[in-house]
C-alpha cells in the first residue's frame, strides 16, 4: 500500500496541533474493552509526533527552523524483523519500542501524517485472559502448525489468538482442509514428539487454558467411511519434515528420514509428562524444567526455591494438605500451593531427568494474568508472586484480627520489635513466614524537629541496590570530514545525568579532534531520528539508539542529507546511511554544496572508477566554464554532477518542497532544512549494488574487556543499602510533630533475619527514557555469612555462630540484555550436597567456584543450624515442620507464638528437636492447628 498522507503541505496551525493532541490523549486514556481493536505504532515515530503537537506551556514556533519537525508518515519498520514486514521483533515492550492506540486515534492519524508505503498496519485484537478476565492487547497471538491426517503434504502456519476456543479452531481447520460437513472430525495435540493427545473433547476451553505452545503441531483427522478413526488412541508418532509429515512403516508416525528431515523433537518442544530415565533412579531434585516458550525465568526461581530442604520436605511430605486456607481472600483456594506440591512430588520423585510444568504455569497464569503469555519476565517478580501465594494459600489465620499500631514512643527496641512480630504472627502464620519473613528496623528522622520515629517491618526479600557509579556507556560512531579518514566506532563512558556535550568530549579523548567541532545525531531507519544540542540531557539516549558524530569544522554550516534511490516507478525511497555535510554558511553555490555531499559519501561508493573520477574532480576543481556542466563537451569529471541531484525535503526525507539547481545565484537555505540526494537508478546500481557497506572501524573501547573485574563486595551492597537516604519530594514523611510533610531522613535496619535469606540484587532500571542493566560482579561468600554488623538488635551477641552465619544454596542467574535475556540457576542439592547447574530442561554436574558470576541476580542463603538439624534428620519432614507451629511452640518450654528459628538466643539444639517431635506426634490426633 502507497503513503497515505492526505493533507496539504503546509504545516498545521497551532490551534490544530493542539486539537490534535488533546484527540489523541483522550482516546489513548480510554478503558480497554474485550474484542476492540487497537494499533502499534513504533515509538521512535511517536515521541516525535508528541513532541510535534505538544505546547509545553511555551507556545508552539510554526517554522521549518522550529525544534520539534513533523514527524512525517507513521513508519513502523523498526518493529518488523526484516523488510517482508511479516513478523514482529520477539520481547517488544510498550512504551520503550512502541504505543498502542485504539482504532479511531489510528485512523485519524493516518488521516493527519499518512503511512510509508508497503507496511500493513500492526492491528490487535483486546483479550480477556484469566479468572478474573484481565484485559490486555494481545501484540502476539500465537502461531500453530496446522495438518491433517487425510493430507500430509499441506501444514499451514497460522496466527491465533489465545482466547479462541477448540471449538472454533476445529471449524477453521475443517475450513482451512476443505473437509466435508457430513464428516465427523477430532483435532488432536502433537506437542508431544512419542504421543498426542486428543483436544475435541475440551471444545469450550481456549487455547490459552489448554496452553498449546508456539509453532507447535496441531493435527485434525477425519472419521473414515466405515465409521472408525485411522488414530486408534494407542501412542503414535508424529513428525515433520521440510513442511509435510513422514508416516512410518507399520500404523504409527515416522519420527524421521535419511534425507535431512526433522522431527519435533528438533523444536524443542516436550512432552507435559516427566520424561523418564527408562528404569534407572536418578537423584531426587535434578530434574529439569522444559521451556514452555520464554519460561526460562519461571524456571530459574522454581529451581531455586525448590532446592530449600525445608519447604521441599513440607511439600513432599503432604504437610501442606492440613493448612489449606480455602477460603482466604487474598489466596488462590490453595490451587496455587496444590499446584506447586504436585510440582516438587515430581521433581524430587528420583524417577524424571525433565518435567514441562504446564499445569503450574496456567496455574500461575489464572491468578496472575501477566504470567500468563509467553513474554520474558523477571524471576524475582515470578517468585515474589509464588511466595506471597503459596503464604495466603498456606496461611493458618482463617479470620485477621483488626490490630491497631502503636507509636514506639520511647518504649525500648526490644519490646516494640516483639510487639510488632506478635502482631504480624497473629494475621500471618504460615510456613512461609516460619521459613522466608524476616524483620526490619526503619527510622525516620525528622529535619526539622527532635522527633525520630521507629517502626518494625516484616520482610521477605532483601532487595539490595549496587554501589556504583552513576555512569553509563553510549557507544557513539564518529565520521570525519576526510574521507581518507576512518571512520570509528567507540564505548565512551559518560555520567548517567550528564550532556550531549559530555559524549562528545569522552569520544574527542580518544581521536583528539576538538569536542567543539562535533554534531551528534540519532539514526534510525536511514532517516536522522534526532539532532541533538550540545546541552541535552544525555538520557535522551536510549539503549539501541544508532548514534553518529560528524565533525563540523569551525564556522561550517552543518547540514543533513538524506541518500535516496530512485524506482523505476519514479518514486523515491530512502537507503543507506544518512550525513551531515559542512558547507560555508555564506554564498553558498550549488557546485560547493554538490561536492560536499560527495566528499560525505565518497568512501561508501562501491565503483573505484567513480571514486577515481570523483577523486580527479576535486583535484582539478573546474569552474563551471570549464566544465560546462550542461554542454556539449562534457569530461569525465562532469558526469560526476550526474550521479544524483538535490532536493528540500522534510524532515523524514519523505516529501519533497522543491528541487535545486546548478546556476549562477548563491542558494539559500532556511535554518533547519533537510535535503535529500536522489540518485539516479544506474548510478544507485553502481555505486552501491549490495547492501550499505560498513566502513567503520571499532575502536578497542568497543572489544570485550578481557581484564579481571574484581567487581563489588556483599557487604558492600548492604552498607548502602542500611545508609541512611532523603525522601524525595514525591515521597514526604509527615511528622505528627511538626504537623506537616517533611523530607526526612529514611535508614533501614535489619533486626531479625529469616531461616532463609533471599537476596536480590537490582541490576535493573528503568527511566523515561532508558532501561539499563548492571553487569557488576558482586562477589558473595558460598559459606559463613554473616550480616551481623547490619544487625542493630542488642541481643545478638548472645546468639551461637551457626545462628548467625549462613551458606549458599541457590543462585538465580540471569545472562544478557533487558529485551531477550535468559534465565538460569545453580543449587546445592540436598540429597547428593553437590552443586548443579540448571539451564531450562538442562541439568549438569557443577561447582561452586563457578557460582559467583556477573549474572547473579538472586542469591539464596540457608542458616547454618537449619542446614545442620536437616542433614541429621532428613527423613523427619511432618514432625519437623510441626514444630514450627504455634501449638509446638506452647509444648517447648514455655515459649510464646514464635518460630524457635527466629530465637536467635536460645537453645535450641537437636535434643530438644527431637524431644519436640515425641510430643507432636503423641498431638497429632487432636491437632488444633488452624486449617480449612
Amino acid at each position: 500500500m502507497g503513503e497515505q498522507k492526505i493533507t496539504d503541505d503546509e504545516e498545521p496551525s497551532p490551534e490544530a496541533l493542539e486539537k490534535q493532541d488533546t484527540q489523541i490523549k483522550e482516546l489513548k486514556n480510554q478503558t480497554l474493552t474485550n474484542g476492540d481493536t487497537w494499533y502499534l505504532i513504533d515509538s521512535h515515530w511517536f515521541k516525535p509526533f508528541e513532541q510535534y503537537v505538544t505546547n509545553n506551556g511555551f507556545g508552539w514556533k510554526i517554522s521549518k527552523s522550529h525544534d520539534h519537525v513533523a514527524p512525517g508518515p507513521i513508519d513502523n519498520s523498526g518493529l518488523f524483523t526484516d523488510d517482508s514486514y511479516n513478523e514482529l521483533k520477539d520481547n517488544l515492550s510498550e512504551h520503550y519500542n512502541y504505543t498502542l492506540v485504539p482504532e479511531k486515534a489510528w485512523y485519524l492519524l493516518v488521516k493527519w501524517y499518512g503511512f510509508v508505503e508497503d507496511q500493513p498496519p500492526i492491528a490487535r485484537k483486546v483479550i480477556a485472559l484469566g479468572i478474573t478476565q484481565t484485559t490486555n492487547v494481545e501484540i502476539y497471538p500465537i502461531k500453530l502448525k496446522l495438518g491433517c491426517y487425510d493430507n500430509k503434504e499441506k501444514v499451514f502456519t497460522k496466527e491465533i489468538s489465545k482466547t479462541t476456543t477448540i471449538a472454533d479452531l476445529e471449524k477453521d481447520m475443517r475450513k482451512l482442509f476443505e473437509i466435508p460437513c457430513d464428516k465427523q472430525t477430532r483435532i488432536w495435540n502433537a506437542f508431544i514428539p512419542d504421543s498426542y493427545d486428543e483436544l475435541s473433547t475440551a471444545a469450550d476451553k481456549s487455547i490459552a487454558d489448554v496452553d498449546l505452545q508456539k509453532n507447535q503441531l496441531v493435527v485434525i483427522e477425519q472419521q473414515n467411511d466405515n465409521g472408525e478413526w485411522t488414530h486408534g488412541g494407542s501412542k503414535q508418532k508424529v513428525s515433520l519434515s521440510n513442511g509435510t509429515y513422514q508416516k512410518s512403516t507399520g500404523s504409527g508416525w515416522g519420527s524421521s528420514s535419511s534425507s535431512g528431515t526433522s522431527s519435533f523433537s528438533n523444536y524443542k518442544l516436550r512432552s507435559s509428562s516427566p520424561t523418564s530415565m527408562n528404569g534407572h533412579y536418578c537423584t531426587p531434585g535434578l530434574c529439569g524444567l522444559n521451556n514452555l516458550g520464554n519460561t526460562c525465568f519461571m524456571n530459574s526461581a522454581l529451581q531455586c526455591l525448590s532446592n530449600v530442604p525445608a519447604l521441599t520436605q513440607y511439600f513432599k511430605s503432604g504437610c501442606h494438605e492440613k493448612e489449606l486456607n480455602r477460603t482466604n481472600p487474598l489466596g488462590m483456594g490453595g490451587k496455587l500451593a496444590k499446584a506447586y506440591a504436585s510440582l516438587i512430588q515430581v521433581m524430587w520423585s528420583g524417577d524424571h531427568s525433565s518435567f514441562a510444568p504446564r499445569d503450574f504455569k496456567m496455574a500461575v497464569g489464572q491468578f496472575a494474568p501477566r504470567f500468563s503469555g509467553y513474554q520474558q519476565h523477571d524471576s524475582q517478580e515470578l517468585l515474589s508472586f509464588l511466595i506471597d501465594g503459596l503464604h495466603e494459600d498456606l496461611n493458618r489465620i482463617s479470620a485477621k484480627p483488626y490490630i491497631e499500631m502503636q507509636e514506639a514512643n520511647d518504649r525500648p527496641h526490644t519490646e516494640v520489635a516483639l510487639e510488632s512480630w506478635d502482631n504480624h504472627r497473629k494475621r500471618n502464620s504460615s510456613v512461609i513466614v516460619d521459613t522466608l519473613h524476616g524483620l526490619f528496623r526503619s527510622t525516620v528522622d525528622c529535619p526539622e524537629c527532635p522527633r525520630i520515629s521507629f517502626t518494625f517491618d516484616p520482610f521477605c526479600f532483601l532487595s539490595l541496590p549496587l554501589p556504583v557509579k552513576r555512569e553509563r556507556s553510549v557507544e557513539c560512531t564518529f565520521v570525519p570530514v576526510d574521507y581518507s579518514d576512518d571512520v570509528v566506532k567507540y564505548k565512551v563512558t559518560v555520567p548517567k545525568d550528564g550532556s550531549i556535550d559530555d559524549v562528545c568530549s569522552a569520544v574527542s579523548q580518544y581521536n583528539e579532534y576538538p569536542s567543539a567541532d562535533m554534531t551528534a545525531t540519532d539514526v534510525y531507519n536511514a532517516r536522522f531520528h534526532k539532532i541533538f544540542k550540545r546541552k541535552e540531557g544525555v538520557r535522551a539516549i536510549y539503549e539501541k539508539d544508532y548514534i553518529y558524530i560528524f565533525q563540523s569544522p569551525p564556522g561550517a554550516r552543518m547540514l543533513p542529507v538524506y541518500m535516496r534511490h530512485v524506482s523505476v516507478t519514479g518514486s523515491s525511497h530512502l537507503f543507506g546511511q544518512p550525513t551531515m555535510v559542512p558547507v560555508c554558511p555564506n554564498n553558498l553555490t550549488y557546485k560547493q554544496l554538490y561536492q560536499a555531499v560527495l566528499r560525505a559519501t565518497f568512501r561508501y561508493i562501491a565503483d573505484e572508477e567513480i571514486q577515481d573520477k570523483i577523486e580527479k574532480l576535486f583535484e582539478n576543481d573546474y569552474d563551471d566554464e570549464e566544465q560546462k556542466m550542461d554542454g556539449e563537451n562534457e569530461t569525465e569529471e562532469s558526469n560526476c554532477y550526474k550521479l544524483f541531484t538535490l532536493k528540500v525535503v522534510n524532515s523524514f526525507g519523505t516529501q519533497e518542497y522543491k528541487q535545486l539547481y546548478n546556476d549562477d545565484n548563491p542558494i539559500k537555505l532556511q535554518d533547519g532544512v533537510y535535503l535529500a540526494a536522489d540518485w539516479s537508478k544506474s548510478a544507485f546500481e553502481i555505486c552501491f549494488p549490495k547492501e550499505w557497506p560498513k566502513v567503520e572501524v571499532m575502536h578497542e573501547s568497543v572489544k570485550p574487556d578481557t581484564k579481571k573485574v574484581h567487581g563489588i563486595d556483599l557487604h558492600d551492597c548492604m552498607k548502602l543499602f542500611t545508609s541512611a537516604e532523603k525522601l524525595g519530594v514525591d515521597d514526604e514523611w509527615y511528622c505528627s510533630q511538626c504537623k506537616k510533610h517533611q523530607q526526612a531522613l529514611k535508614k533501614f535496619d535489619l533486626w531479625m533475619l529469616p531461616p532463609i535469606l533471599v537476596i536480590h540484587f537490582k541490576r535493573f532500571s528503568h527511566t523515561r527514557y532508558s532501561r539499563d542493566k548492571l553487569d557488576t560482579l558482586v562477589n558473595f561468600p558460598i559459606r559463613d555469612l554473616d550480616l551481623s554488623e547490619f544487625i542493630v538488635n542488642p541481643t545478638k551477641e548472645s546468639w551461637e555462630t551457626k545462628k548467625r552465619r549462613y551458606n549458599l544454596i541457590a543462585v538465580s542467574n540471569h545472562y544478557g540484555g533487558l529485551g531477550g535475556g535468559h534465565y538460569t540457576a545453580y543449587a546445592k542439592n540436598s540429597v547428593d550436597n553437590e552443586w548443579h547447574y540448571f539451564d531450562d530442561s538442562s541439568v549438569s554436574p557443577s561447582s561452586e567456584d563457578r557460582v559467583v558470576t556477573k549474572a547473579a541476580y538472586m542469591l539464596v542463603y540457608q542458616r547454618q543450624d537449619l542446614e545442620e538439624w536437616h542433614s541429621q534428620h532428613p527423613n523427619t519432614p511432618f514432625s519437623y515442620m510441626e514444630m514450627w507451629s504455634p501449638r509446638a511452640m506452647e509444648a517447648t518450654n514455655g515459649m510464646s507464638d514464635q518460630s524457635p528459628l527466629f530465637k536467635f538466643g536460645n537453645d535450641i539444639n537437636n535434643s530438644n528437636m527431637e524431644e519436640n517431635e515425641d510430643i507432636l506426634n503423641n498431638n497429632n490426633a487432636d491437632d488444633s492447628m488452624d486449617t480449612t
